[in-house]
């Protein structure tokens, strides 16, 4: 028997404290209560919790009690949040939710990290650093956001604005993240910066991680020796069929368009396993036609 199946097999027969799973129940019953007042959300995913299912959701409430102590901004409130727990084997958590309200802006953020279950030192050291990585991407972000709103409201009194009239603009930023695919050896995740109030789309950030190894996936692992070329045949394919379509996107043309992939292009993982090409807002195309994303069928 393997690694991984003895690993899931010690996770099956944790033993669950019963306080604990009376507060997973309760957390249950009160998302069932209030669930109503939520349907005008967007929910990317659906999740039925069944009750062979608590207990690992306690096990990784448990856990998430661990992480209370990790170093925080004073500037920012902590919260254990909800924990979504992905797998049996490796899982991501919201370890941290930020949250920062006054008058000039409602600045919010999510911390995912990945914990994995392996006596491999060298793989948990680079989940390590991954983790680490992605906490330094979100505080960093946080910190651009708020100076950005700071410059733009310094600018708009300058040009007769009033603190009144800039309260009432609502500025809002976010970080956030979403897991695009998990199984017991990969994870895709994407990290998303944005806000309600610059003409400009998000920012979006890309961890395709091997949960074996420790390292991160690259184009060529999916595609082969001639993903470039693969995946520049399949989005020009797709962008001509997209600008003869529907929507009749006009994609940039010659130096200002989309020449070619690189080592850099940015890709998640989609639920059927290809890789997910994402062209940013205003890259390849005029910005009121979004974010580009081209999946790549080997």
């Amino acid at each position: 028997m393997n690694h991984f199946k003895l690993s899931k097999q010690k996770y099956q027969r944790m033993e669950v404290p019963k306080e604990l799973e009376g507060r997973v129940n309760q957390t249950i019953a009160n998302f069932e209560a209030g669930k109503s007042s939520q349907s005008q959300r967007k929910i990317n995913k659906k999740h039925r919790i069944s009750h062979a299912a608590i207990s690992s959701m306690a096990a990784a409430a448990a856990f998430a009690v661990l992480v209370v102590g990790l170093n925080t901004s004073q500037a920012f409130a902590m919260t254990l949040g909800d924990l979504p727990v992905v797998g049996a084997i490796a899982k991501v958590l919201t370890v941290r939710e930020y949250e920062k309200s006054n008058e000039d802006m409602t600045i919010t953020a999510q911390v995912p990290e990945i914990i994995i279950d392996s006596d491999n030192d060298e793989v948990k050291n680079a989940i390590s650093d991954i983790n680490a990585e992605i906490d330094a991407l979100v505080k960093k972000h946080i910190k651009l956001e708020e100076e950005n709103i700071m410059e733009y409201k310094e600018a708009y009194l300058e040009t007769s604005g009033t603190e009144e009239e800039f309260a009432e603009k609502n500025l809002k930023a976010n970080v956030t993240y979403e897991i695009k695919k998990q199984t017991d050896t990969m994870v895709s995740i994407v990290i998303s910066s944005g806000q309600n109030w610059r003409n400009v789309s998000q920012e979006q950030f890309f961890y395709n991680i091997n949960l074996v190894t420790g390292k991160q996936y690259t184009l060529k692992d999916f595609l082969g020796e001639n993903y470039i070329t693969i995946a520049n045949d399949s989005i020009k394919r797709q962008m001509k069929e997209r600008e003869q379509g529907k929507e009749e996107i006009k994609y940039f043309k010659e130096e200002g368009g989309f020449q070619s992939i690189d080592n850099t292009t940015g890709f998640y993982i989609n639920q059927a396993g290809n890789p997910v090409v994402v062209f940013a807002r205003y890259e390849i195309a005029p910005g009121a036609y979004g974010i580009q994303e081209f999946e790549i069928i080997p």
